[in-house]
């Protein structure tokens, strides 16, 4: 699961979608996956929103009569890309905890909050449920 990597690792694969073009299953999983180091860290938090954005622009560049999405759409989500890769570098071997009770839709996976605890125990389920 991506979302259980460190931040230079989201960085090396984020620098490795260049070798995968227009996969936008993978980015797509990359933008979850770093979303909540864009939240946590303001250093991070613009990178991410760029990367997010030019990844949506990019999925949204399909044209049936070309069969294909555009190669400067892909290009644009790219420099996002590695922008983002430059932006988490820094922060190394951070990893973001995640929650691992169960929940309606399976594990939680939520980001900690800093004291350890879930900001979404209401949607743990409980053992009698």
């Amino acid at each position: 699961m991506l979302k259980e990597r460190t931040a230079a690792e989201l960085a090396d694969a984020l620098d490795g979608m260049q070798h995968h073009q227009h996969n936008t299953g993978g980015l797509s999983m990359l933008d979850e996956a770093t979303l909540e180091f864009g939240w946590r860290y303001p250093s991070i938090g613009p990178a991410q929103e760029a990367f997010a954005k030019a990844r949506h622009l990019h999925k949204r560049s399909y044209r049936t009569e070309v069969g294909n999405y555009s190669d400067e759409s892909w290009q644009d989500a790219m420099d996002a890309a590695r922008q983002l890769a430059e932006a988490l570098r820094p922060l190394g071997e951070t990893r973001i905890p995640r929650c691992k009770e169960r929940t309606g839709w399976g594990t939680c996976g939520i980001g900690l909050k800093d004291d350890g605890t879930c900001p979404a125990t209401d949607e743990h389920r409980t053992t009698e449920q």
